[in-house]
């Protein structure tokens, strides 16, 4: 007998739910339905389900649609479900993408206990006339969801500009004290500022075993970051703002693409290969190792920054995992907390008041923007972005964060990019587009 899974909210059954359970139902004998839980829809949805969960299962039962239906996890991005149904298929929605992205990881990472189930995504069907987000608002409220993602969008532009500012204030601050300091302060600052997910989160703290791999990962993730800082404030301390910005963001996608298939042991397709010999060139333009002898290369801020984009390709692998088992805010709060905690040993013999009270205002707006501006706001924006947008949508904004970087160093800093350095940066970025719809063809 052929189980096939299926994921939704079901929040009044329509023509739409009947459509996709139907074609859901040929896909195999039986179909059981995963209904999420009500504290899930409100942080997803922003409100409350119009139907409870209880009264959303017994409408599902009771329709002759499926042969069962069930509650998700009591813990988001968890899938104990799928370990105890052990499914030969899970059907999704094409507007599912967050939970396909996040099902391809955990199966083939070897997190689920089950044999992987195959997966078939559903094309759209009268999207517009059949969504339970749209027929469940109130009216004007399809207006006003069309709004909110135009004002998704525009913070997202100010999050990825604010990140190719802050290469800006990096340079401004890196020559007034060490960069333990600066990073400990950097790191003090937004962990201030993620506290009130502590206090204040709508989902249920995690317990069990997801608390502890959920703590191990975010400690990785704290190594990987302070590690960034450290070489970010070193870099900008004898090299150019705009190349360290172009170095840093074109070839941290390319680290984190290579790392990802290594681990996962995944065989590169055509544009995968063509991606990996692009950013190879666009990296050896960007490091000019022709400009120099081989003691001054090994030395160079190049190498910081290359050392720094892996770093951050590090902490985005250790961070997703991390935000599986803690989810957005927690984990920021604990990966800050936990930095602060990592590298006070090392800026210890640095702190002095009379050190600090010596630092002027725009110090403290250069350090404040970097802390808070980039650190809370841009980091929360992106990833709010990437998940309500969809991931495609949201990835294509990084590619502001070098163009940014470039306008604001030539502008404030007078670094004029070299030609060789535009090139670079132009085929990293080529790159991480081909990478991208190498990732979508093999999905």
């Amino acid at each position: 007998m052929t189980t096939v899974l299926v994921f939704g909210t079901f929040d009044v059954i329509h023509s739409g739910h009947k459509w996709f359970l139907k074609k859901a139902s040929r896909l195999g004998d039986r179909l059981i339905a995963v209904v999420s839980r009500d504290d899930f829809v409100k942080e997803w949805k922003g409100r409350s389900p119009l139907m409870d969960e209880r009264s959303r299962i017994k409408a599902l039962q009771s329709s002759g649609l499926v042969d069962d239906a069930i509650l998700s996890d009591r813990e988001i991005r968890t899938y104990g479900v799928l370990e105890e149904i052990k499914p030969d298929i899970i059907c999704l929605g094409h507007d599912q993408k967050s939970l396909m992205e996040d099902l391809f990881s955990k199966l083939e990472n070897g997190e689920i206990d089950c044999a992987p189930p195959k997966i078939e995504i559903l094309p759209p069907w009268r999207r517009r006339l059949y969504s339970s987000t749209r027929l469940n608002q109130p009216l004007g409220g399809a207006d006003r969801k069309a709004k909110g993602e135009w004002g998704l969008i525009i913070l997202a532009v100010l999050a990825m500009t604010a990140f190719g500012f802050s290469w800006v204030s990096g340079k401004r601050i890196s020559a007034l004290t060490t960069p333990p300091l600066l990073t400990f302060l950097r790191f003090l600052l937004t962990s201030v500022c993620f506290l009130p997910f502590f206090f204040f989160r709508k989902s249920p703290c995690p317990t069990g075993k997801s608390l502890l791999f959920g703590m191990a990962w975010t400690f990785a993730a704290s190594i990987a970051i302070t590690s960034y800082n450290l070489l970010f404030f070193l870099g900008l301390g004898s090299g150019l703002a705009g190349k360290g910005g172009l170095i840093v963001t074109t070839l941290n996608p390319l680290f984190t693409f290579t790392i990802a298939s290594i681990v996962s042991k995944s065989r590169p397709g055509l544009f995968s290969i063509a991606a990996l010999v692009l950013g190879i060139a666009g990296g050896f333009l960007l490091l000019e190792p022709w400009a120099f002898t081989v003691s001054e290369f090994a030395d160079s801020s190049n190498l910081l920054f290359l050392a720094a984009a892996l770093c951050w390709s590090l902490l985005t692998l250790t961070g997703r995992k991390a935000q599986s088992y803690m989810g957005f805010g927690l984990f920021n709060a604990g990966l800050y907390i936990f930095s602060s905690l990592l590298i006070l040993p090392f800026a210890l013999k640095d702190i002095s008041m009379t050190l600090i009270r010596s630092f002027d205002s725009s110090f403290w707006f250069d350090l404040g923007f970097i802390a808070i501006i980039v650190g809370a706001f841009g980091t929360g924006v992106y990833f709010i972005a990437s998940t309500r947008l969809g991931a495609a949508k949201g990835s294509a904004f990084t590619y502001l964060v070098p163009v940014s970087a470039l306008i604001f160093t030539a502008v404030l800093l007078d670094e004029r990019p070299k030609p060789f350095m535009l090139l670079g940066g132009l085929l990293a970025i080529s790159a991480v587009t081909l990478m991208n719809k190498s990732e979508d063809k093999r999905r």
